[in-house]
């Protein structure tokens, strides 16, 4: 086991670095909580490195600002050593109980760990029994027949694990980038939202996107507004506490950082087009192309800011998104249905969704054919 060093000075005055945000602090509890779990740790002690990244990682503000005001301690989770480490590694950039972690195992072992059918125990003897430090090793131990031998592993093992490292490349190799689940998202950006329907110069606000169609996982947060006063919306959005940092900032759009490392996109339009560019930035994609094909069919071209009567030329901009469906002739289609899987061909007889108010219980029961 390697020794754990405990507290550490609270000094940051000086260090003449920036503060890390929310999400690579975690990132660092998480490789400490996945470095025992290879050493072979204490499940205790690894459940409290893991407790604090996830409390440190879905924080709203950020975490390093409050660990220069000696209160980090007040997060559910973090005590004396982590604090300690959370600490040292502001003043100084690394921490020497992790560094002394990866000076025993090579960094590549924690991702073979995280594939499925691993595991600590399993990845230790992949590699202190046929030598793999990283994917590719495992891959190409498995394919020259060098896991059987190893105690509880055989053909069908490597045959497995072959398996599962294509789905982990494929998955890698994916348009989605790393996703999280809506219900980790949506308070975030409720709050946001919140905010911007705060200020004075907003006429009305909301999140779109794959959020606001209620996908089970979402990207980012992409936010709508309708404003007269667009700079203003934006300079004061800019100084959001919850924002780690701003990528870029124009008259009308900004992309953003949060601490816990979500990309923040917003965008401001007037408030007579807000229904368009709030139906365009719901999507889906695949949704917004079968509506362009449909109004292209009777006569119109839309876009984030306007639909365009193609005869005439005449430019029909929509404070809502009814109006923007009504215009091309649909009745409005609400964002849960919105991924273009039949709702044209059901206009005008879409199901009517179930609202919270319509729950009355929970129903639950187990069938007697299983084991309990």
């Amino acid at each position: 086991m390697v020794a754990d060093s405990g507290d550490k000075s609270h000094k940051l005055a000086g260090t003449g670095r920036s503060l890390p945000t929310n999400a690579e602090l975690a990132d660092v509890l998480q490789t400490i909580a996945d470095y025992l779990a290879l050493d072979l740790d204490s499940t205790y002690r690894i459940l409290a490195y893991e407790k604090a990244a996830a409390v440190i990682r879905e924080f709203p503000v950020s975490v390093a600002e409050l660990a220069a005001r000696g209160e980090l301690r007040t997060l559910p989770g973090v005590g004396q050593a982590i604090e300690g480490k959370v600490v040292e590694y502001l003043t100084t950039g690394e921490i020497g109980f992790l560094e002394r972690l990866r000076e025993r195992y090579p960094e590549g072992l924690l991702t073979v760990m995280r594939l499925p059918g691993m595991g600590p125990k399993k990845t230790r003897l992949v590699w202190e029994g046929a030598g793999v430090a990283d994917l590719r090793d495992l891959e190409r131990a498995a394919k020259e027949g060098r896991l059987r031998g190893l105690p509880g592993m055989g053909e069908k093992t490597e045959a497995n694990l072959l398996r599962a490292l294509e789905a982990w490349t494929a998955r890698l190799g994916g348009p989605e980038g790393h996703r999280r689940l809506r219900a980790l998202v949506e308070p975030q950006a409720t709050r946001l939202v919140e905010a911007l329907r705060a200020l004075p110069q907003v006429v009305a606000a909301d999140y779109a996107g794959s959020l606001r169609r209620c996908r089970a996982t979402v990207r980012d947060i992409d936010l709508v507004v309708a404003s007269g006063e667009p700079e203003a919306v934006m300079s004061a959005f800019a100084r959001h506490p919850e924002l780690a940092r701003v990528e870029a900032q124009g008259e009308t759009k900004l992309a953003a950082t949060t601490h816990s490392g979500l990309g923040v996109d917003l965008r401001v339009v007037p408030p007579e087009s807000y229904g368009d560019l709030l139906q365009h930035f719901t999507g889906s994609a695949e949704h917004n192309v079968a509506l362009r094909a449909y109004a292209q069919r009777r006569g119109y071209k839309i876009s984030e800011y306007h639909v365009e009567h193609l005869e005439s030329g005449r430019l029909i901009r929509c404070a809502t998104e009814t109006e923007v469906y009504k215009t091309v002739g649909l009745s409005y289609i609400p964002p849960e249905l919105r991924e273009d899987r039949g709702e044209f061909d059901a206009a005008g007889r879409l199901p009517q969704l179930i609202e919270r108010s319509d729950i009355r219980g929970d129903f639950h029961m187990h069938t007697t054919a299983s084991d309990g």
